[in-house]
């Protein structure tokens, strides 16, 4: 068991109980175990999909190109080994293979949702349809016949049917939002929002396919979880963004020393919240060193950024550097180490601060429960 240390003050008078920092050693040999896993189902995934796929899927989609393949594989991972596994070994529990099956199925749904929007498929009004009435939904192509049948199946098989539909509505309406990504005179606010909900909703939907659900502590963590996860994945897409006309918090605005700040903010209130969970020291530990490994990487991306972009001061500039330039290379042995040694400062980083603060544009945790105009959610937690 891993004793806390004594407690600091947070910014509403309560203390909390520091744990004992997580060792180097321990960050390594989690790292390594995930590392491992991750080879183990990049080998597996393509016979892990067959098998879970509805015959009617299989039939109009027998074979996925190398480049579909490693989308949805990569989509799966994040969803298995950062989100649901992640919280289930936090609390004890293990995936059952019905709950499997709904995690591969989602993560094969949900790019082909986004698809919907970002390829300009179907209008919001038709998809918010097919989201209510699936079964009434006639498809007009091959990609939302593909997300049909995976909907349907679905919702055949999660345990809070309602519920999903709920957050998958909420979803929708922010890829709706997110479509003013395309027009440069986006606000800051307004891309802010958009990051965090549109990230908190589609992560909610991978915790409604479990039989058990996040409890209401941690809800508040979450969404910030939610906001880094879509930050970084901003960080490391702005090559890709700047050249496609997507405009992000990291490639139109550039603030990379708020953003760094929003960093550390987020992550110590994330280990707040950790600390004052009532689950077992080690997998508290494991829990943050899975996480804070993803916002490391994000963090070494907006340093790369902050350094190339120095003399940058506009779009067309940044469109001129070049993908090495923007992208982080995370396959080199030094850019390990500096990796590894920032899981474990964010790990055991904590401050007393006010959380966000420094930062007027992060959007309040309530902004997450309120009506989008598609569906009303007096609550977004279901009763246990």
């Amino acid at each position: 068991m891993t004793a806390n240390r004594p407690g600091v003050v947070d910014h509403t008078g309560v203390q909390f109980s520091i744990p004992e920092p997580v060792s180097l050693w321990r960050v390594l040999r989690r790292l390594v175990s995930l590392q491992r896993k991750l080879k183990t189902q990049e080998r597996q995934f393509a016979d892990k999909l067959r098998a879970a796929l509805p015959a009617a899927v299989l039939a109009k989609q027998p074979y996925l190109s190398p480049k579909q393949l490693q989308r949805f594989t990569k989509y799966w991972q994040l969803a298995l080994n950062v989100i649901c596994e992640n919280f289930y070994q936090l609390t004890g529990q293990e995936l059952s293979e019905k709950e499997h099956k709904n995690i591969l199925l989602l993560s094969l749904f949900m790019p082909l949702f986004d698809d919907l929007f970002d390829d300009r498929l179907l209008p919001y009004e038709t998809i918010t349809k097919l989201v209510t009435h699936p079964e009434q939904h006639t498809p007009s192509g091959e990609t939302d016949q593909l997300v049909r049948e995976l909907y349907i199946e679905l919702l055949r098989g999660v345990p809070r049917r309602d519920l999903f539909i709920q957050h998958l509505l909420e979803g929708t309406h922010w890829e709706k939002e997110s479509l003013k990504q395309l027009d440069e005179g986006i606000s800051e606010r307004d891309l802010y929002d958009i990051t965090y909900n549109k990230s908190y909703y589609s992560l909610q939907l991978f915790y409604d396919t479990l039989d058990h659900y996040p409890p209401p502590p941690m809800q508040p963590m979450l969404y910030a979880l939610a906001g880094l996860m879509q930050l970084v994945n901003d960080a490391f897409d702005v090559w890709k963004d700047t050249h496609n006309g997507i405009y992000t918090l990291p490639n139109l605005y550039r603030k990379y020393d708020e953003l760094q700040q929003l960093f550390l903010d987020e992550m110590s209130f994330i280990n707040q919240q950790l600390s004052q969970l009532s689950y077992n020291p080690t997998a508290k530990a494991n829990f943050a060193i899975t996480i804070h490994a993803l916002h490391a990487m994000g963090w070494l991306s907006l340093q790369q950024l902050k350094q190339a972009t120095t003399k940058i001061s506009t779009m067309a500039e940044l469109k001129t550097l070049s993908r090495k330039t923007l992208v982080c290379d995370m396959d080199t042995i030094p850019q390990l180490i500096k990796w590894a040694r920032l899981v474990r400062r964010f790990s055991n980083y904590h401050h007393a601060q006010t959380p966000f603060s420094h930062n007027p544009n992060r959007p309040a945790f309530s902004a997450a429960s309120q009506t989008s105009g598609t569906t009303t959610i007096a609550s977004p937690i279901p009763a246990e």
